[in-house]
């Protein structure tokens, strides 16, 4: 008995030393990418990572907890990655306790091989992560690393289902549309026989977006917003004219042009007033201005501050929708081929991955 805890205690600390071996080596990888992470920013995935770890730890051992959080990270690293090639501002990541991370994006692609190259980035550095785990726990001789290896291919092959919001069902998108009709089904089998239950929600998710695309057809209606912006102008102006300045409950419609500075890249709406012209040009990107209605005014430290209402309708990339205009989906042959061939060639190999690694060892316990 004493022999056998000795040996079951060697077996932890070989694995848990596995893990740190496995930290250092593509840890030292990914030096490079910390910049990406604001310090603020890095900080809360941090705590957010040490909670998801403390959460596992409950049910899991400490090495393998650590190892399926360090596998999560790799994976969205990728995608920030990704994002940083194609200038696409995105947050840190924040990890989520028994759902996964999710980085959000300050700015949306503009088209699906955007959308498809952001999305690829995470399965493929996530791969690579897997890879390192599995060359580790053989050297190591540990059964938490190939363990940690075997989650990591299964859940970057789960993600690669083409189902919405997952990196397959981006990845789609630049390929073919009706690999969605595959996922929806053949997705829902999937996830069933793994029973992995919170891929189910975000196939519901997916399936309520088509229902209201192609059933409902929500994308046919005008998507108009109202917003609410504060003009800081000049005084001056009225007092020379002779114009009265308009009192705080004052209320009127606007003329207003919206135009572009090709040269730097933005938009703006210009406000007009009875007598005076332009007084305020406002940066604008959300949509198509239709109207701008003065609400009221106050003076704040010598300058008139006007509170206007803007009624736009929205770009259609701006549209919190998960399937977007067909324009969207423009996409060069070339890449869809390419990027065809990319998606089923990594399926098939984290599939074959998964079978590599089972027949490798017998998987440990879950607690102990």
């Amino acid at each position: 008995m004493d022999q056998y805890k000795k040996n079951n205690n060697s077996g932890k600390w070989k694995s848990f030393g596995g893990i740190i071996a496995f930290l250092v080596l593509f840890g030292g990888k990914l030096k490079f990418l910390l910049p990406l992470l604001k310090l603020g920013k890095f900080g809360g995935t941090i705590w957010s990572m040490a909670l998801m770890i403390g959460a596992y730890a409950v049910i899991y051992p400490w090495s393998f907890a650590i190892g399926i959080v360090v596998m999560i990270f790799i994976h969205e690293m990728g995608h920030i990655l990704a994002a940083k090639r194609k200038g696409i501002p995105v947050s840190a990541p924040a990890f989520i306790p028994f759902v996964g991370a999710l980085i959000t994006m300050k700015k949306q692609p503009v088209d699906a091989q955007t959308e498809a190259y952001l999305a690829f980035g995470g399965p493929v550095i996530g791969t690579l992560g897997a890879l390192a785990a599995l060359g580790l726990g053989v050297a190591l001789d540990s059964p938490a690393l190939l363990s940690v290896a075997q989650v990591g291919f299964f859940l970057n092959l789960i993600n690669l289902i083409p189902v919405h919001p997952l990196d397959g069902g981006r990845i789609v998108t630049a390929i073919s549309r009706w690999l969605w009709v595959v996922g929806l089904v053949g997705g829902l089998f999937v996830i069933l026989y793994f029973k992995a239950i919170i891929f189910l929600i975000f196939w519901g998710m997916f399936a309520w977006e088509l229902y209201k695309k192609y059933v409902r057809k929500d994308h046919l209606k005008d998507v108009r917003q109202d917003t609410n912006l504060t003009a800081t102008v000049d005084m001056d102006p009225f007092l020379e004219s002779g114009l009265p300045i308009p009192a705080e409950s004052h209320q009127r419609e606007l003329y207003f042009i919206q135009a572009s500075d090709i040269r730097l890249r933005e938009e703006y709406c210009h406000l007009y007033y009875p007598g005076l012209g332009r007084i305020a040009s406002l940066p604008f990107e959300s949509g198509i201005v239709e109207r701008v209605r003065l609400m009221g005014t106050k003076i704040e430290e010598g300058k008139l501050k006007m509170q206007m209402q803007v009624t736009y309708r929205m770009y259609p990339e701006n549209v919190p929708a998960m399937i977007k205009e067909e324009g969207y989906y423009q996409v060069p042959n070339q890449v869809r081929w390419t990027y065809g061939l990319s998606y089923i060639g990594l399926a098939v190999f984290l599939g074959w991955m998964m079978m590599v690694t089972y027949s490798m060892f017998t998987p440990p316990p879950l607690v102990g």
